[in-house]
């Protein structure tokens, strides 16, 4: 099986490179005179988006290094994040349970995020590596090959017969704190739906969207809204990559027994 082409630096390098765009254009826009006090929100509101493409500025220096590393054998497993499991201890799951007890909000265990643990270093021990979501690592459902390049901070994986994996968080030595890792070959006690809903991004979206229609609104500057618009989205999509978070709509369906996941 050929390695098949990443889209992972896609959607990084182009969510980024929107994000500065309106980023500069905001500026401009917040310190023209039709806008008045209003230029103060919306410089606020850009101190995100200039601090996420700072921070993936750094992670693609990072990606870079990496990628140049010495190639050393391994075995990966792909690991689905979940909140943690009701009812179990610990302060993320007590927090948890208090917000849903005020908002009623659902706090039931859904995956959103692919954790590699990559063992064979040369005992080494065992890594994790968060990784930024690709289509095809659905398939993995069991120990797989790899050659895994150890940059600055993290690690870059190419999985044989798939393709390159990029690290969405530094590589660690230790499991990750608050979450509970599932393996893929464990999906059959997984929720179907193991990402976010569209119905709760688009919500999500909506809600922040309403500080921008009511300064449109104020200062009758309509192109104001389609940048704030457009700001929303270029964010969400860089954040989305930043925790590696599994895109919404993606399915993931419990396999019979003895086989593979179906693909998209």
């Amino acid at each position: 099986m050929a390695n098949r082409r990443a889209r992972a630096p896609m959607v990084v390098i182009g969510s980024v490179v929107a994000l500065a765009a309106l980023i500069a254009l905001g500026y401009m826009l917040g310190n023209g005179p039709r806008v008045g006090h209003g230029g103060d929100v919306i410089r606020v509101a850009l101190a995100p988006g200039a601090f996420l493409v700072l921070s993936w500025l750094v992670r693609l220096v990072q990606w870079w290094g990496a990628a140049r590393a010495p190639a050393r054998r391994a075995m990966v497993i792909a690991h689905l994040a979940q909140s943690p499991q009701p009812g179990s201890a610990g302060r993320v799951t007590a927090a948890a349970h208090a917000v849903s007890a005020a908002g009623g909000i659902d706090t039931s265990p859904k995956g959103y995020s692919v954790w590699l643990t990559v063992s064979g270093r040369g005992g080494g021990g065992v890594l994790h590596q968060r990784v930024v979501w690709e289509p095809w690592l659905r398939e993995l459902t069991r120990s797989r090959q790899a050659t895994v390049r150890h940059g600055p901070g993290v690690s870059v994986v190419d999985v044989a017969g798939y393709g390159r994996l990029w690290p969405a968080s530094f590589t660690l030595r230790r499991r990750p704190y608050g979450v509970g890792l599932i393996p893929f070959r464990k999906a059959r006690g997984l929720p179907k739906r193991a990402s976010l809903s569209y119905g709760r991004l688009a919500y999500l979206f909506l809600v922040f969207l309403v500080p921008g229609l009511a300064n449109a609104l104020a200062h009758g500057m309509w192109a104001l809204l389609g940048w704030w618009a457009a700001y929303l989205v270029a964010l969400m999509a860089a954040t989305g990559a930043w925790f590696g978070i599994i895109p919404p709509g993606v399915r993931w369906e419990a396999a019979p027994r003895g086989h593979a996941p179906t693909t998209s």
